[in-house]
């Protein structure tokens, strides 16, 4: 062996790998150097669809590069997301996904086309859609703890409606009355607004639905907000208590959008977008503008994106095991 040669490879190796190092700055720092793609499952109005075109804008500001929002509703709102997990791992093409697609679909779908603990890498969490629990004016609880009073008294009696079956909603109600040890009659509706009417005659006792699609009614006093089901209360409604200080502790249900791009996308790139993004949505007008939808800024690391990701797939496949929710 010639030991006069390792010094002249360890330099190799040193050099190479501050070229690698520099390409890889370089990258970034070109990068975006054209148009970038946001995906979006829903159609232009929604809640997900507004909370891009808020943060498109900004980060068109900041980079300079035009953000084409490209919505692909239909099909259960899972088709923005399919696009992207197939699309090309550049950074240029992002999924700015809902917790339905990301988390709840794949455990109510049987051929979704994507996996989304192998298919995505998440980047940041955007924004939350605070989802609460509302009775009409005339029903006699106040709180989560009645409803589960009245429910173990009328076992399959109290009516809890959602937004759908297979939905959010569904699978928070399946979740909270298995915790509680109850069992409710769930009363699936197509969407909050054709529940409105029913909860508000009493004819349906108690809805799940976004605090959103809620608080006209709740302001005009035609519904009651019982509580908030996400990991904390709300700073609009701070007299709301969640449902985990009703006593479920740890209970945490709730909508979000978050940023997601294909697997294999640049580290380096992939951390440009974490970072820039996670910081557009904490900029004031950005967090005025999302709370004017209905949406609650979050901003985040990849690493906690990933952990949300994880623990709602967790728990929503543990929810369709319990509603007995056939997946289709």
């Amino acid at each position: 062996m010639n030991h006069h040669n390792k010094p002249v490879r360890l330099l190799a190796l040193a050099l190479s790998a501050a070229l690698f190092a520099l390409c890889g700055a370089v990258a970034a720092q070109t990068f975006p150097s054209k148009p970038i793609q946001f995906l979006v499952s829903f159609p232009p109005g929604s809640g997900t669809d507004l909370a891009a075109r808020v943060i498109g804008d900004k980060l068109r500001e900041r980079t300079g590069q035009p953000v084409v929002i490209v919505n692909r509703s239909g099909a259960g709102a899972v088709l923005g997301a399919a696009y992207v997990a197939k699309a090309t791992p550049d950074g240029y093409t992002i999924a700015i996904a809902a917790s339905t697609e990301l988390t709840v679909a794949p455990n109510t779908r049987l051929n979704l086309g994507y996996n989304p603990r192998k298919d995505f890498s998440m980047r940041a969490l955007l924004a939350e859609i605070p989802q609460c629990i509302v009775a009409g004016a005339g029903f006699s609880g106040r709180t989560v703890v009645d409803i589960i009073a009245l429910a173990k008294k009328q076992p399959a009696k109290v009516s809890f409606a959602s937004y759908g079956a297979g939905t959010l909603a569904h699978l928070g109600i399946a979740l909270l009355s298995h915790e509680a040890g109850v069992d409710v009659l769930h009363v699936p509706y197509k969407g909050g607004p054709s529940a409105h009417p029913d909860v508000v005659n009493g004819r349906v006792q108690v809805l799940w639905d976004s605090v959103a699609g809620t608080r006209p009614l709740v302001n005009g006093g035609k519904l009651r907000m019982l509580a908030v089901t996400g990991a904390s209360r709300l700073a609009d409604v701070p007299d709301v208590p969640t449902v985990a200080e009703s006593g479920f502790k740890g209970f945490d249900v709730s909508g979000w959008t978050a940023a997601a791009v294909p697997t294999g996308t640049p580290k380096d790139v992939a951390e440009f977008l974490t970072v820039e993004l996670s910081r557009i949505v904490r900029l004031p007008d950005v967090r005025s503008k999302l709370a004017s939808s209905g949406l609650v800024s979050i901003g985040s690391s990849a690493a906690e994106a990933s952990a949300r990701l994880n623990a709602y797939l967790d728990k929503f496949a543990l929810a369709v095991k319990i509603s007995g929710y056939q997946p289709d």
